[in-house]
């Protein structure tokens, strides 16, 4: 394996110096030609927990460190993608952890697809919300327009899409699916690896609230973005995708 790093780690984080420690602790582990492979950079919105601490904690790890006041993650990731020299790019959170077998293999394959987009599969750590399944396993196909198929920590993406077309800051939750549904739009490929488990990733978070601020944010978010027939269809998706959450949140109770 090729020790020129290969993929760029971006690890937004803020006020959670335990989860980035968590996950910092978990890259420095890997195996020295994984290391080796990577370019790690964190980038803090202005933490005021500790976090900073943490990061001197690895700096032999990193590359790239950026802490300032932001627009919230997806500005934070942009900012991250923008230092990245390596041609492929990874989003991390703070809390979740790599996984090494699904890495190394990953590494392999992009060899063959330098132009092309990669998702794997996630494994989802306890305790998991109610309706959250154990695995997210990619899908590039139909059912992406219904609900999101790809996990941005599954997603190895070459850097220059995400330099050319950065994240929505105008999202709170679902820029990352609306940036997946622009590259389908555009004909781009992701190829997808069901049997690669590239990480864990830890509960919590805004995605995982399943509030109605999050399916209104998906309606407009999908405007334009699907097609006029579809669109309508979420009229009546959308609020049934959310009382399916409810009633798995009752039943668990």
């Amino acid at each position: 394996m090729n020790s020129t790093p290969r993929i760029g780690v971006v690890i937004p984080a803020f006020q959670d110096a335990e989860g980035l420690r968590r996950t910092l602790q978990a890259f420095q582990e890997l195996p020295v030609k994984l290391r080796d492979s990577l370019e790690i950079a964190v980038v803090d919105g202005g933490s005021s927990d500790g976090t900073l601490s943490v990061v001197s904690e690895f700096m032999s790890l990193l590359t790239h460190v950026d802490s300032q006041a932001d627009q919230g993650v997806y500005d934070a990731m942009n900012r991250g993608a923008r230092q990245i020299q390596s041609p492929f790019v990874w989003f991390m959170g703070a809390g979740d952890v790599p996984q090494a077998p699904g890495l190394s293999k990953l590494l392999f394959r992009l060899s063959n697809h330098d132009e092309d987009a990669h998702a794997c599969s996630v494994d989802a750590m306890s305790p998991r919300e109610p309706g959250v399944p154990k695995q997210f396993v990619p899908h590039y196909d139909q059912s992406i327009l219904w609900r999101n198929t790809i996990h941005h920590q599954g997603l190895v993406a070459p850097t220059n899409w995400i330099k050319q077309k950065p994240f929505s800051t105008d999202y709170k939750v679902l820029s990352d699916y609306a940036w997946i549904l622009d590259q389908r739009n555009d004909g781009n490929r992701i190829h997808c690896h069901a049997d690669l488990v590239l990480a864990s990733v830890s509960s919590g978070g805004l995605s995982r609230q399943f509030d109605t601020n999050l399916y209104k944010e998906e309606r407009r978010m999908k405007l334009g973005r699907v097609s006029n027939a579809v669109h309508l269809a979420h009229t009546f998706w959308l609020p049934c995708k959310w009382a399916f959450k409810q009633i798995s949140k009752a039943l668990s109770i």
